[in-house]
């Protein structure tokens, strides 16, 4: 999830077999997830240090490789996710709202959100539309820029690795561009792919690990 400008990317097929059966091989829960759980008006969710979810990240080029988000602390006022592959790391924080603070990059650049950035709005519901204005600073593209979120019509199912989610998808765009598409399951808490247009890239869901199951 990152700044203002984008392009489409594809996503690309499932696991290779090796990397599948090394998952499975690893004991890697395949929560299929129930419809009926996952209601159509969304809930405000919590996380707790621990969570972790897996994803396989596919770019422009094919490269592909694992990606781990990981919630390594949480307060009364935020949360904070370390992403973890492919050779970098990005620290975030989000609000308990979800509304994301600040990207700190391995090279040491700092993305800050002034307010936070809205990428949820609760309760979520399906048809649901919000808009936002807010102070984008990263030294480079600095400015004041507004998005608006779109959430589809009505609850997806999605197919990964790790089984069927039923699932919201949100877009999120700047002006006339789209910016991302990332798709919300009730059941992880996050989202379970997410195209990012501007980074170039496609995340799916591989493996989700709940603090409760460590």
């Amino acid at each position: 999830m990152s700044g203002q400008r984008g392009g489409r990317v594809r996503v690309s097929a499932g696991l290779g077999v090796a990397l599948l059966t090394a998952l499975l091989a690893a004991g890697c829960p395949l929560d299929m997830g129930k419809k009926a759980a996952e209601e159509e008006v969304v809930t405000q969710p919590e996380w707790r240090v621990g969570d972790r979810w897996s994803f396989k990240r596919t770019n422009l080029a094919g490269a592909s490789g694992v990606v781990t988000h990981q919630v390594i602390a949480a307060t009364t006022d935020d949360y904070t996710v370390k992403v973890l592959g492919l050779g970098g790391e990005v620290t975030r924080r989000w609000t308990t709202e979800f509304h994301l603070v600040q990207e700190t990059f391995a090279d040491g650049t700092t993305v800050r959100y002034e307010p936070p950035a809205a990428f949820f709005s609760w309760p979520l519901k399906p048809g649901a539309t919000w808009t936002q204005d807010f102070q984008y600073t990263d030294g480079k593209n600095d400015g004041r820029y507004s998005n608006v979120w779109k959430v589809a019509p009505g609850i997806e199912a999605i197919d990964t690795v790790t089984g069927r989610f039923y699932v919201l998808r949100i877009e999120r765009w700047s002006g006339t561009r789209r910016l991302e598409t990332y798709w919300y399951s009730p059941r992880t808490r996050y989202f379970v792919r997410l195209e990012d247009y501007l980074g170039g890239y496609v995340e799916e869901l591989v493996e989700y690990k709940s603090w409760s199951d460590s």
